[in-house]
């Protein structure tokens, strides 16, 4: 079943799992979420749900990018260059701690083509017009590997192999987008813990019928 969602996402959505046209992989399905959140799709779709957690995933690339341009001017270039790939990872492992609805319109704006090109191209400009090349080649570097988001795929594909009994990245920031809307509906938010369990038994069966 393939669906449009927000910021044109296409979603591919089988029994087991979800994969979006930008690669995000997620482990449930909107039958997922009625059958442990029940009550919740009633008031957001399955789409809005999904398309926020991709907003949240994707914001490992936007702040990233974002604080780079922002500590070139303000400090060292070599030291805005390791504190944007520094927390980028950290932000990559620990985003789904910070899930926030009030920020998702913030999020949404960074996350924009539009905004990150912008601010890509006045900053890279500023930058060769002072001279710093070293700081404007890391720029151009960085918007590359950020904004076609290839140090996020590469990252998620090399955690695949490393999180076999643990509860991917991707399906952590879903799990707790459902928890903050289940907390703001007054759905008990305990009953979100039992995907955990459904997962990690999806999970499995995509692996069971791969080597099929």
């Amino acid at each position: 079943m393939i669906e449009n969602v927000k910021d044109d996402i296409n979603i591919l959505e089988t029994d087991l799992y979800t994969v979006t046209s930008g690669g995000h992989w997620f482990n449930a399905t909107s039958s997922t979420v009625e059958e442990y959140v029940p009550g919740l799709l009633d008031k957001h779709s399955f789409d809005k749900l999904l398309s926020k957690a991709v907003l949240w995933i994707n914001s490992t690339d936007s702040i990233s990018l974002l604080l780079y341009f922002i500590l070139v001017f303000t400090t060292n270039t070599i030291v805005a260059a390791v504190a944007a790939i520094l927390f980028y990872f950290w932000w990559f492992f620990y985003k789904s701690a910070f899930v926030n609805l009030l920020f998702m319109p913030l999020i949404n704006i960074l996350n924009k083509d539009i905004t990150q090109l912008l601010i890509a191209a006045v900053a890279l400009s500023f930058l060769g017009i002072n001279e710093n090349y070293t700081g404007l080649l890391i720029g151009v570097i960085y918007l590359f590997l950020f904004k076609v988001g290839l140090l996020r795929l590469l990252l998620n594909k090399i955690m695949q192999g490393r999180m076999k009994n643990r509860l991917p990245l991707n399906d952590k920031v879903f799990k707790m987008v459902l928890i903050r809307y289940a907390m703001y509906e007054d759905i008990a938010p305990p009953e979100v813990e039992k995907l955990d369990k459904h997962v990690q038994n999806a999970i499995m069966k995509n692996r069971l019928n791969r080597k099929k």
